[in-house]
């Protein structure tokens, strides 16, 4: 997990060969999710076959064409975990 917090990101417009099966990898922590990251025509490749994405505790939206599909929760979601984690403390 990363131990540094990721927020307000965008990825537009990106194309390309990934070195790597996993293309799109957002590792980040629980205690220090990753948020509104935005991502937009996303196209990766892997030895010719689409790439693949992996996301953990990470939230943000995709829009228009994604290879590989988004892993991303949707913000909302993470509205929803924080207010909860506020509300129980």
């Amino acid at each position: 997990n990363s131990g540094v917090k990721i927020s307000n990101v965008v990825y537009k417009n990106i194309n390309g060969t990934s070195a790597t099966q996993v293309a799109v990898d957002f590792s980040c922590s629980a205690s220090a999710p990753c948020q509104g990251i935005s991502m937009a025509n996303v196209q990766l490749t892997y030895k010719g076959q689409p790439a693949k994405s992996s996301c953990e505790h990470a939230f943000g939206s995709a829009t228009g064409t994604m290879v590989p599909s988004s892993c991303l929760q949707s913000s909302s979601s993470s509205n929803r975990r924080l207010m909860a984690f506020v509300s129980n403390n």
